[in-house]
């Protein structure tokens, strides 16, 4: 009787795990590669937040074409979890926290002088929008945006830009005020320079078209129509809201 061939063993063995090997491959896809089949071909990590970025970025691009070609890569911005990419005429940003968000024009400008995200403003909350009132000004700079200006809003307070007025930056217990009259629809229209916090005093006083508002913890909320504000000249037919009461509210 023969004795089995040793030797032949490890030829039949490869064949057989060959034949494993094939049942294992994925199929020929006949679609498009999709995000979900990027990653699981990466061995998506959760924890990589830059997996997570670059597609955001790169919808929110898609939301706004006229941002233009790309002109860097995906950037990490520090040691903090936010991701930026530069386009022609503007940038988008990103952080899991606030999603992706595009900035541009004075806005941005504004914005990146005060610091940007590393600023008290900190990263946008959402796109550039365009304000929706009537005004004296020209044409916009945004190609999206008409010429009444623009605003975005940032986690630590807001923008606003008008050709007239320019760009400026309202926060605190100024802007919580302000919104609660109806943000640059209510009677003190938008804002026309930045909000002034005196560090000695604790006040925060805001300049705004058609009046100001003024806040300290000693004093709580004052509220004055009054275009000497935007005018820099003394006003005419003034008119003070008085200090906002608990029961206070907001008109329809």
């Amino acid at each position: 009787m023969h004795e089995p061939n040793d030797r032949m063993t490890p030829h039949r063995d490869i064949g057989q795990a060959r034949q494993a090997q094939a049942g294992l491959l994925p199929k020929r896809l006949d679609r498009a590669v999709s995000w979900s089949d990027f990653r699981t071909a990466v061995r998506y990590d959760p924890a990589n937040r830059m997996l997570l970025a670059v597609p955001a970025i790169s919808a929110k691009r898609a939301e706004h074409p006229w941002l233009g070609e790309a002109v860097t890569v995906h950037t990490r911005m520090g040691d903090a979890e936010v991701y930026r990419r530069e386009y022609e005429h503007g940038a988008v940003y990103w952080s899991e926290r606030t999603g992706a968000h595009e900035v541009h024009g004075e806005i941005a400008a504004r914005w990146r002088a005060v610091g940007a995200e590393r600023s008290f403003l900190g990263l946008p909350t959402t796109d550039v929008q365009r304000l929706l009132i009537d005004t004296d000004a020209a044409a916009d700079d945004a190609p999206h945006a008409g010429g009444s200006g623009g605003f975005a809003h940032f986690r630590g307070g807001s923008v606003y830009w008008t050709p007239r007025h320019g760009a400026a930056i309202v926060h605190g217990m100024v802007r919580d005020i302000w919104a609660l009259l109806g943000w640059e629809r209510s009677p003190l229209g938008v804002p026309v320079a930045d909000v002034v916090d005196d560090r000695a005093t604790g006040a925060m006083s805001g300049c705004f078209e058609h009046g100001s508002i003024t806040w300290s913890a000693a004093r709580g909320p004052e509220v004055a129509l009054d275009a000497g504000c935007a005018t820099g000249e003394p006003g005419v037919d003034h008119e003070s809201l008085d200090r906002l009461h608990s029961g206070f509210a907001p008109r329809a």
